[in-house]
């Protein structure tokens, strides 16, 4: 009888809310689909590196917005996130509860990386908040700094 293989990928899940809504949550992720966002070290301080966030075709519903999301390496490539984003706006106000749901890559189940794979998520999310809230002000998409 064969063992198993044990998945050395951590599970992760980060929400938070943002002030946005659907419509620009939609145009932002088609946006950002076809031009990946490249982002340095200091985007992500808990990540300590540069990487490229590449995202799916969203996928939307009345009160909801689902995208399926890498975060690469920006040197080598290698995937260090994968998962889903959802967005969910509340049926009363103007906020947007924001979520990821997935794992970290094999890269990250080590060392400083592993410890830190909440704290970049929750970066990154605030980053997404952050860029849509300005893409919808300015009309333009650029990573918030």
């Amino acid at each position: 009888m064969r063992a198993k293989p044990v998945s050395k990928a951590t599970r992760i899940s980060v929400e938070t809310s943002a002030s946005a809504n659907l419509v620009d949550v939609s145009r932002w992720l088609l946006e950002a689909r076809g031009n990946p966002l490249l982002l340095e070290a200091g985007h992500l301080p808990s990540l300590g590196q540069g990487a490229r966030l590449m995202l799916a075709v969203p996928m939307s519903a009345r009160r909801a917005v689902l995208c399926a999301v890498r975060l690469l390496e920006d040197s080598a490539g290698a995937c260090l996130l994968s998962g889903q984003l959802r967005f969910v706006a509340h049926p009363n106000g103007s906020d947007v509860t924001m979520s990821f749901s997935g794992h970290t890559a094999m890269a990250m189940t080590s060392g400083f990386l592993y410890r830190q794979a909440h704290h970049a998520v929750a970066e990154l999310l605030q980053l997404i908040a952050e860029s849509i809230s300005q893409s919808a002000i300015t009309g333009t998409m650029r990573v918030a700094v």
